[in-house]
C-alpha cells in the first residue's frame, strides 16, 4: 500500500466531530428544517479519485455524467475552466459568511463570477520587494511526500539567481532531504544543496536522485517531484501530473521559518495537500496548526450551472462518524436552488 496519505485520514478527537454537527444519519438528501434545501454527506476519502456531485439530482455520480462539484478529500473542482469535462461550465461565486436564508437569486447580480485554474499549494516561496519588483527566495521550509507516494523529503528554496521579468525564473537552488527509507518520517539527516536551470521554461526536479529531470512527458511521469515556471512552484499531482505528491507547510512549525535543520519529523497527524483546480470553493476550511483539523469557515457559494440555473451551496463540516470514531474526507453540504 501507498504510504503517501496514511497519517491524515483518521482523526482521534470526537469533539471537533460534534462540533462541527455531523452524525450517522447525514448520508444522503432531504428536507433542512422544512425549507427547500437539501443535506447530503459525500465520501471524498479517495485519494486519487473524485467524488463528483450532481446538484441536480442530488446524487454523486460518474466523471462521464452530468456533475456539478466534485470532491477529493479536502479539494473541491467545479466543472468549468480547467476542470470541465463534457462541456461543463459551471462558475461560482464566494460571498462569504452571510445568512444562508437569506440569500436569493438577486444575489446572483453583480457577483464576480470564477471558473476552475490551479491552486499551487506552496505559493508563499518567495517574497515581493514593491520598491524594485523583484522577487526572492524567502528560504520557508516545506515536507513532502514524493511523485511514488512513498517516500518524504524537506526542503526550501535558498535563491534565485539570474531572473529577469516572468516568466524568466534564471536558476533556482535548493536545499533538502530525501528520506530514502519509504515510509520513514524521519527529517534528521544531512542536508544537500542542488541547482535548478529554467530560464522563460520549466525546471523539473526529482529528490530521489537529487537532480534536475527531463521528463519526456511531464504530465504522465514519476521522474519528477517538483517543477518551477513563471515563479509557480508545482507538485506532481493533481492537475499537474499523475504522481502522488503532497506537501505540508514545515515553516508553520518552526520558530524561525527558514530552520531546516530543525524540522526533524513529519508530525504524526498533519494533512499534506497536492496541488489541485482553484475554484471559488477553494479556500473552503481553517485549519488549525496545533491539532491538524479543518473545519469550514462557513462561507456560501454561488453556483451557475448554465444562464438560468443557480445554486447557493453551504459546507457544515468535513467528518463523520464509522464505527464510534471520527473520519475526515466527509463533506456535509447544504444546497438548494435559487
Amino acid at each position: 500500500m501507498k504510504f503517501r496519505y496514511l497519517l491524515s485520514t483518521v482523526l482521534m478527537l470526537a469533539a471537533v466531530l460534534l462540533a462541527a454537527g455531523c452524525s450517522d444519519d447525514d448520508n444522503g438528501t432531504g428536507p433542512v428544517d422544512g425549507e427547500t434545501a437539501a443535506t447530503v454527506t459525500i465520501d471524498a476519502t479517495d485519494h486519487e479519485n473524485y467524488a463528483h456531485f450532481s446538484l441536480t439530482t442530488g446524487t454523486t455520480v460518474t466523471e462521464a455524467d452530468d456533475w456539478h462539484v466534485a470532491f477529493r478529500r479536502t479539494a473541491i473542482k467545479l466543472n468549468g475552466g480547467l476542470s470541465a469535462t463534457g462541456g461543463g461550465s459551471v462558475q461560482g461565486a464566494n460571498l462569504d459568511v452571510v445568512d444562508y436564508e437569506d440569500v436569493s437569486i438577486d444575489d446572483t447580480a453583480g457577483v464576480t463570477w470564477q471558473e476552475d485554474d490551479v491552486d499551487y499549494f506552496m505559493d508563499e516561496w518567495y517574497d515581493y520587494n514593491y520598491q524594485t519588483h523583484e522577487l526572492s527566495a524567502n528560504q520557508y521550509v516545506y515536507s513532502m511526500v514524493d511523485a511514488e507516494g512513498d517516500n518524504y523529503a524537506k526542503f526550501q528554496v535558498d535563491s534565485i539567481v539570474g531572473a529577469g521579468m516572468p516568466p524568466d525564473m534564471g536558476t533556482v537552488w535548493l536545499t533538502y532531504y530525501y528520506q530514502p527509507t519509504a515510509g520513514s518520517s524521519d527529517l534528521s539527516g544531512a542536508t544537500s544543496t542542488a541547482s535548478i536551470t529554467i530560464g522563460a521554461g520549466t525546471g523539473y526536479f526529482d529528490f530521489s536522485s537529487g537532480s534536475q529531470v527531463t521528463p519526456a512527458t511531464p504530465s504522465s511521469s514519476t521522474e519528477w517531484d517538483i517543477a518551477f515556471h513563471s515563479y509557480n512552484l508545482m507538485q506532481n499531482s493533481g492537475p499537474n501530473g499523475t504522481g502522488s505528491c503532497a506537501a505540508f507547510l514545515a515553516w508553520g512549525e518552526l520558530t524561525d521559518p527558514t530552520d531546516i535543520d530543525g524540522f526533524t519529523t513529519q508530525p504524526t497527524a498533519a494533512p499534506l495537500f497536492g496541488d489541485s483546480p482553484l475554484s471559488t470553493m477553494t479556500e473552503w476550511y481553517n485549519y488549525d496548526g496545533t491539532t491538524h483539523l479543518l473545519t469550514s469557515k462557513g462561507e456560501i457559494y454561488l453556483l451557475q450551472i448554465d444562464s438560468d440555473t443557480f445554486y447557493k451551496v453551504r459546507i457544515d463540516s468535513y467528518y463523520t462518524n464509522i464505527s464510534g470514531s471520527p473520519v475526515s474526507g466527509y463533506f456535509t453540504l447544504t444546497y438548494e436552488e435559487l
